[in-house]
């Protein structure tokens, strides 16, 4: 069918102004929501169905049994049924990595194979509980080292490689530098007799110098290695790649190859039935090595001409904890060359601590987020979450407004009252002669008295009332991290199938909303 291939294209109408396109989907997309949050179901399905009706070939993981049918229905929806292969379960196929890799590098291809193999080392101690808590890059390097010297013998002796003749092999290795030299050990051990092949009746004939270094790494190295610390290489080996020895993922892996990750740049769109709560560890580990098989050949395909580069490819990861690995970062980092559009959907921020490996799972998990351009949130209850959501849009100046009201209320009364009284009295006596005899007296008396009285009330009532109103302006966030569990729509008849979420993309200011997210709405 016909596909897209401008860059500039529009995927999804996200808004009256606001547009994602093949360029945007080319630099990854990764959903967050909790649990009933409508991640896959809202944005997801929007997503899915863009990438359908653009043409995309593309691998699709499955954590749920349900992810299948959910797939087929996309995919009769879109028109895009024919499209579709299923890998796994009832539906038959087969992919031998190893065969693969051989047939399109040769000798040259041992390497490729022995990082092949270390994925599934890695996909099996990150499926076991707990995940890999660090403190294995020592086995992990022995490994790489025993690997590295048993493919080549096995495939220039037989000019193939089966995980069962490696697993014979390391199995079949001498404990010591007097045992190889033992008539008795050389007759029995299914190494010894790889080894003389190789040089003696080579399939593929290995250089002189390659098979002196092999031969004395075997007799100098491996040999001399403390023997609880040799058992320990050997049984991590055989352990994590017997299940491949049989079984399933025998059947799915290590027989004929009826299908390459290569079909999906042609337009097909490969669905991994091998759901991880059915097959549980078993479907983790053949997702994760046919992920990391396809990952490669995706940043090979530019080697193998523009018919087949030009037509975009999309990986789809729901529930993307059970399948992240060391690699995935280095993929996101270099796929948009490749047109690939990677599309991961997770719960939570703790459901990828706790399934990373090492001693820093916060940092592993950060530079795999960080290569993924946009990034939709839905409704999520975890509380880390939503403070790396908040961080992530950012922060800028926001304007606070204050605003203050007061009454006041005040009554007074009082009273005043008073008297005064005076009162006095005076007398006086007085006489006088005018030389001649004659005499005169005369005398007075009197009094006073007053008084007075004043009094008085007073009373009164007072009343205020006082409105005050401004502003403050302060760096806080753009959404606060609570908006993240409070704001945004789950879909269902509560919500009449609506689904909102907050779409960011970094170094992009969106038209509707002049920020660098967006309120999105999807309907179920």
């Amino acid at each position: 069918m016909d596909y897209v291939s401008e860059l500039d294209t529009p995927l999804l109408q996200l808004s009256a102004a606001d547009r994602f396109t093949l360029r945007d989907a080319c630099q990854g997309v990764h959903v967050f929501g909790g649990i009933g949050s409508g991640k896959t179901s809202g944005s997801g399905r929007a997503l899915a169905a863009a990438y359908l009706r653009a043409g995309f070939g593309g691998l699709v993981l499955c954590a749920k049994p349900d992810e299948v049918s959910t797939w087929v229905r996309y995919a009769e929806e879109n028109g895009r049924a024919n499209s579709l292969i299923l890998f796994g379960e009832s539906h038959g196929g087969g992919f031998n990595f190893i065969t693969y890799e051989l047939a399109r590098q040769g000798t040259a291809g041992t390497g490729s194979v022995v990082e092949c193999l270390m994925r599934i080392l890695e996909a099996c101690r990150l499926s076991g509980s707990g995940g890999d808590r660090g403190g294995n890059q020592f086995w992990e390097d022995s490994s790489r080292q025993v690997l590295r010297n048993t493919i080549p013998i096995l495939y220039a002796a037989s000019g193939t490689v089966r995980i069962s003749d490696i697993i014979r092999f390391v199995a079949s290795a001498p404990m010591s530098l007097q045992q190889a030299q033992s008539v008795e050990w050389q007759k029995s051990s299914f190494m010894f007799a790889m080894m003389w092949k190789a040089e003696k009746e080579p399939t593929h004939r290995l250089d002189t110098d390659d098979l002196d270094k092999i031969g004395s790494y075997w007799h100098d190295e491996f040999a001399q290695l403390d023997p609880k610390t040799r058992s320990n290489i050997a049984i991590s080996l055989s352990t994590a790649l017997d299940r491949f020895n049989r079984g399933r993922l025998h059947q799915a892996f290590c027989t004929e190859t009826t299908l390459v990750p290569e079909l999906t740049f042609h337009g097909a769109i490969i669905v991994m039935d091998m759901s991880a709560l059915t097959w549980n560890e078993d479907g983790i580990v053949a997702q994760q090595l046919f992920k990391f098989m396809w990952q490669r050949a995706v940043l090979a395909r530019e080697r193998l001409g523009p018919k087949h580069l030009d037509r975009p490819v999309f990986l789809w990861v729901d529930e993307a904890q059970y399948f992240v690995n060391s690699f995935d970062s280095d993929f996101q980092s270099a796929c948009r060359s490749a047109r690939a559009c990677t599309v991961y959907l997770t719960q939570s921020l703790p459901t990828y601590y706790a399934k990373m490996g090492s001693d820093n799972p916060k940092h592993k998990t950060d530079m795999l987020l960080g290569n993924f351009i946009t990034k939709i949130f839905h409704n999520n209850a975890d509380p880390e979450t939503n403070r790396w959501a908040a961080d992530t849009i950012g922060r800028s100046i926001q304007r606070r407004g204050t605003y203050s009201e007061g009454e006041s209320y005040g009554r007074s009364r009082g009273m005043s009252s008073g008297g005064n009284s005076s009162w006095g009295s005076n007398s006086g006596h007085g006489s006088s002669s005018d030389g001649r005899g004659n005499v005169s007296t005369n005398s007075s008396s009197g009094g006073n008295y007053g008084g007075g009285e004043n009094w008085g009330r007073n009373r009164g009532i007072n009343s205020g009332e006082s409105v005050s109103g401004g502003y403050s302006e302060t760096m806080d966030y753009e959404i606060e991290p609570a908006d993240f569990a409070r704001g945004l729509k789950t879909g269902g008849t509560a919500n009449g199938g609506n689904v909102t979420a907050i779409w960011f993309q970094a170094g992009k200011t969106f038209s509707d909303s002049g920020r660098n997210y967006l309120v999105t709405r999807f309907e179920q």
